[in-house]
């Protein structure tokens, strides 16, 4: 594309202000054909954008991820350092796919397991290539800072495990036969397929994460997307909002630079969004990995340290007595560990309920209570008893992990007692 068409289609009423909207508060990259220019850098009117087309700006990209102030980024920046930067991020889940059709069935499938999670705030963004990009704003999951890049990961990861039998089925039902889906995605049938076990009309099945991208590895620190209207080029397709109810009868027509008319500013528009509405599948995808991480622990702790009495206050371990006096920050997570710990160490669910009022009573602020009873009684449907994450870095991320002497011989804060009394009764 000539320089005169993209001053010219940059200059389109509306484009320029859109990406100046979505890019407060954001680090950006600007990109000139196969190079970028410099970062940080920032967009804080729509003349900057003009300004940096006149110069031969191609795209542009912004990070997920929001900050106080993106200037001060840098090679040298430290984790801590962005975490401190750090005001939040919103959820961008990246499809990536070479075909447009199954890209789109993955993404009405994410819709779908996001609305039965009643999350309705989703926004969808064709990438301007042949994949898709949905958007959930910071504010709809909760009011305390969550661990980035971990916290999206593991979401991302939940949403990948629900819908992929239904991916599976959907894209079976598009194409017809495994054969057909071989062909269009031009690789070797046994790089997509395994023999399936519940054995099905064909006698396999296919990964549909073989063919298919939802990108876990790009939720990553300064990681940036393509812009509202910011063009593609290798396309030269413009990556446009699309309203949810028009996925289907979308077509790549409709994001060629001459065919947009109307700009919109739906992609994560915080403003159009309710509070916290999407603390329902936070709260699913945590479950979901810590039932994954707590089998592995289960596995390795074993029934040795499994209490039939009810373990003393005394013989806690220094993590434990530290999220019992309350928290500021990490409580979530800290919920997690003590109803386990608890729960481990001989308690009766009832006094386990008795001692998380308490508990909440110190922490500034405290947790909702219908948070609290969302998972006693998710702990309350389960049968076994797993034992808290594994010390240290777990309980190190919100600053709780103060080991004495004992804590060198343990790798479980449900250990922790069995040496405490142990001692005890020798003395």
């Amino acid at each position: 594309m000539r320089l005169s068409e993209m001053i010219r289609y940059y200059s389109k009423p509306g484009i320029a202000q859109e990406l100046a909207r979505y890019a407060e508060h954001r680090e950006v990259a600007v990109q000139f054909q196969d190079k970028f220019g410099r970062r940080p850098d920032i967009i804080q009117f729509p003349t900057d954008v003009l300004n940096q087309v006149r110069k031969g700006a191609t795209s542009f990209h912004a990070s997920q991820e929001r900050w106080s102030n993106p200037l001060k980024l840098g090679p040298e920046t430290t984790k801590k350092d962005m975490d401190d930067l750090r005001t939040g991020w919103d959820l961008i889940i990246d499809i990536d796919c070479k075909i447009v059709d199954w890209s789109k069935i993955c993404a009405e499938l994410l819709i779908e397991a996001l609305k039965w999670h009643e999350v309705n705030c989703v926004s969808l963004k064709f990438s301007g290539g042949s994949g898709w990009h949905l958007g959930i704003p910071a504010e709809a999951f909760s009011d305390e800072k969550l661990a980035f890049p971990e916290t999206p990961q593991i979401i991302v990861q939940y949403l990948r495990e629900f819908i992929k039998q239904r991916l599976v089925d959907r894209i079976y039902e598009f194409e017809g036969d495994l054969k057909k889906i071989v062909e269009k995605s031009g690789k070797k049938k046994e790089e997509i397929s395994q023999i399936s076990k519940a054995g099905s009309a064909e006698g396999n099945i296919f990964d549909p994460f073989s063919v298919l991208g939802i990108d876990i590895v790009a939720i990553s620190p300064r990681h940036m997307i393509r812009m509202p209207y910011s063009l593609n080029e290798k396309k030269w397709l413009a990556s446009i909002p699309v309203k949810p109810q028009d996925l289907k009868r979308f077509t790549t027509d409709w994001a060629k630079p001459e065919n947009i008319k109307e700009i919109s500013n739906n992609f994560l528009n915080k403003e159009k969004i309710i509070l916290g509405e999407a603390s329902q599948l936070l709260m699913q995808a945590l479950d979901w990995r810590a039932g994954l991480e707590l089998k592995e622990v289960k596995k390795e702790v074993g029934k040795k340290f499994e209490f039939t009495e009810k373990v003393p206050r005394e013989a806690f371990p220094p993590c434990i007595k530290l999220i019992l006096a309350g928290l500021p920050d990490g409580r979530k997570r800290a919920l997690f560990a003590l109803i386990n710990f608890l729960k481990s160490a001989g308690w009766p669910l009832q006094e386990i309920e008795q001692e998380l009022q308490t508990w909440n009573m110190q922490n500034q602020p405290p947790l909702k209570q219908g948070y609290i009873k969302s998972q006693l009684s998710w702990h309350k449907r389960q049968q076994t008893t797993f034992p808290p994450p594994n010390c240290k870095k777990y309980f190190e991320d919100f600053g709780v992990c103060k080991p004495d002497i004992t804590c060198g011989r343990i790798k479980n804060p449900v250990s922790y007692p069995r040496f405490k009394m142990k001692v005890g009764n020798k003395t």
